[in-house]
């Protein structure tokens, strides 16, 4: 009898596992609607610094989520991918985060995208890196970070222009070099 009690204990756990990770997944998507929402619909935005934003602490959110989840998964020693996890990778998330960063609009969006990223890397499972959804858009990234670096190291516009891109990108430098390191632990 004590064995049909342990059993029957067992099957009521992952319920409530599942319950939670549908509230999870409810939040992640509620966080990416507000993301895309500013970003490509809500034109008051353009233009303003990304911190008067909603942005960052919605990417806060979303990218907690994942290693909230990711950490359970690995206490489990679940090997299965979680709601957020394959909310983000059936529905190629990176991807969109990766073109909000070069178009940096609002403001600011390209080192609050890249400091997430690079804090999602270093604390998820290894194993993430080799996703064909998270590598492509974090490879893509650092193309177009060493491709806006070589281009205002090579354009022959006047000095003072140069300097003022110059300075624009090198604002990020700190935030590739975290990623790159998280990247290369892994």
């Amino acid at each position: 009898m004590e064995y049909f009690a342990k059993f029957t204990r067992h099957i009521a756990a992952p319920r409530k596992a599942q319950a939670e990770g549908a509230t999870q997944l409810a939040k992640f998507e509620k966080a990416w609607k507000t993301i895309q929402s500013i970003c490509y619909y809500q034109s008051k935005w353009h233009g303003m610094s990304v911190d008067k934003t909603p942005l960052p602490a919605q990417l806060v959110v979303m990218f907690d989520l994942l290693v909230q989840e990711d950490i359970q998964q690995s206490d489990s020693d679940d090997s299965t991918t979680g709601a957020c996890m394959e909310y983000l990778l059936g529905n190629n998330i990176l991807d969109e985060l990766v073109k909000l960063a070069e178009r940096d609009q609002p403001m600011g969006v390209r080192g609050v995208v890249i400091s997430n990223l690079s804090t999602f890397v270093s604390l998820t499972d290894d194993k993430l890196l080799v996703q064909k959804a998270v590598h492509n858009p974090i490879l893509e990234l650092l193309r177009s970070y060493s491709a806006h670096r070589a281009a205002a190291a090579a354009s022959g516009v006047a000095q003072s222009v140069a300097s003022l891109f110059s300075t624009h990108q090198h604002i990020y430098d700190d935030d590739f070099v975290d990623l790159m390191y998280a990247i290369c632990s892994k």
